[in-house]
């Protein structure tokens, strides 16, 4: 299979057409337009037990992102409340027996209700991480503080630049961190950079406009990713020098098509393949080498 991607990356590549070789491969829904990317309808990996996975579910807006590697899971933020409904039937559908992190990105009631009600549903992680200090005197923060003592989970303050390993997969927290009380909330949520053998996914919280900027200035070898969850549901347009820092290959919105509508035009313009979580959850695997995006049925 390995000798299939390689051909199917040469021929890419030789391509008249074509400016560089494609590192994701698609298998799109029949009604969304992917430009000139590379399509297959077969499954790459088939007998690869080492891959990193990682499920962007539809939530319909918001984002509730399962990352799996080396038999370690990570929830990162969940949506509203009532996507814990959403949470509970795709973990069954998958089997996703154990959590070994939840991790809140900023504590906004879209990002973390969801988690808070999974905990008083006992679906308990190992750890649970976060930016804030414990004491953070924010209500939503403190509600799940205080379930998480309830329920005996240890609490992690993540702090910027901070890596850990899940499995072979290596993640990487960076946020603007600027002493400016004029920063949002959502322009200071943390960011994650994944990093798998060759490829990599940013996921981009809620930051937007002069601090994503700011990052990619900052940190050019975590920004510039094959993949990027859309900062802000898509609901921001993004600036000229975030697509030269970034340079996504794919680009998935965790909103609808209306609600998504400003980095869609965006994505349409420049030809980049996207996603909208609310026509399905987006599964991205990949085994070090390339990226397989799809999107899957809502489970019922």
């Amino acid at each position: 299979m390995k000798k299939f991607l390689f051909l199917l990356a040469l021929l890419i590549l030789l391509s008249p057409t074509a400016k560089a070789a494609s590192t994701v491969l698609h298998t799109p829904r029949d009604n969304v337009n992917q430009y000139d990317a590379a399509l297959t309808t077969s499954y790459p990996f088939e007998g690869v037990d080492d891959l990193l996975v990682i499920d962007i579910i539809d939530i319909g807006i918001g984002d509730a992102i399962l990352v799996r590697a080396g038999g370690e899971t990570m929830l990162i933020d969940g949506g509203v409340g009532s996507g814990a409904d959403t949470l509970e039937r795709f973990f069954r559908s998958q089997m996703v027996g154990k959590i070994d992190y939840f991790f809140n990105t900023h504590p906004h009631g879209d990002h973390i209700l969801a988690q808070r009600q999974l905990l008083i549903r006992d679906y308990l992680p190992r750890v649970f991480l976060s930016m804030y200090p414990q004491d953070y005197a924010f209500q939503d923060h403190q509600d799940i503080v205080n379930e998480l003592l309830n329920k005996g989970i240890p609490y992690r303050q993540i702090t910027n630049e901070e890596v850990i390993k899940l499995g072979r997969a290596t993640l990487t927290f960076f946020h603007d961190d600027r002493a400016d009380a004029g920063i949002t909330m959502n322009s200071r949520s943390m960011m994650l950079s994944i990093s798998f053998g060759e490829r990599s996914i940013l996921l981009a919280a809620d930051v937007t406009g002069e601090s994503l900027a700011m990052l990619g200035e900052k940190y050019p070898e975590l920004m510039n990713a094959d993949i990027l969850k859309s900062p802000h549901h898509g609901i921001d347009r993004l600036r000229g020098e975030s697509f030269d820092h970034i340079k996504p290959e794919a680009v998935v919105i965790t909103n609808t098509r209306d609600g998504g509508e400003n980095l869609a035009s965006q994505l349409r313009r420049r030809k980049i393949p996207h996603y909208f979580i609310s026509m399905g959850t987006v599964r991205l695997e990949t085994d070090g080498s390339f990226w397989y995006l799809h999107q899957m049925p809502d489970v019922k």
